[in-house]
């Protein structure tokens, strides 16, 4: 995989030997941070891309369940457990959205845009799982 400059940062083609005049599509995601910690250690960063595209979905199932049966605290804590993931992943789309739910779960206090940043969440989220299990071949 390396030889496919998914180690290098996903914006940056330097260092990448295939690169040629086409740019490269713009990532959805940002490693470099898991990269940073992780000190170019494969088997980790595939850990962590593994375990975003595992509970991801659960995580989701999680907020809108707890929406729909008006248990903010239950989205909240689903949402700030996706959130460690989103942040480590550089998923910056995805901050936003994931910091209103978070705060919902923990103020009990649900704002109008609420569903909206469900709605985001959830299809940016599993757009960005795809990415991942397209990019890693998982």
């Amino acid at each position: 995989m390396e030889e496919d400059g998914l180690w290098d940062s996903p914006n940056n083609d330097q260092g990448n030997e295939k690169q040629d005049s086409t740019p490269s599509p713009r990532k959805s995601y940002d490693l470099s941070q898991v990269l940073r910690v992780s000190r170019g250690n494969s088997g980790f960063v595939n850990s962590v891309v593994q375990m975003f595209i595992v509970k991801t979905p659960i995580y989701i199932d999680r907020i809108v369940k707890g929406y729909e049966a008006g248990d903010f605290y239950e989205m909240g804590e689903a949402a700030h457990q996706l959130k460690q993931s989103i942040y480590a992943l550089g998923i910056n789309s995805l901050r936003i959205p994931v910091m209103a739910i978070v705060l919902v779960g923990k103020n009990y206090q649900p704002g109008d845009d609420l569903p909206e940043q469900i709605t985001k969440l959830k299809n940016s989220a599993l757009l960005v799982v795809q990415e991942l299990k397209h990019d890693f071949g998982m």
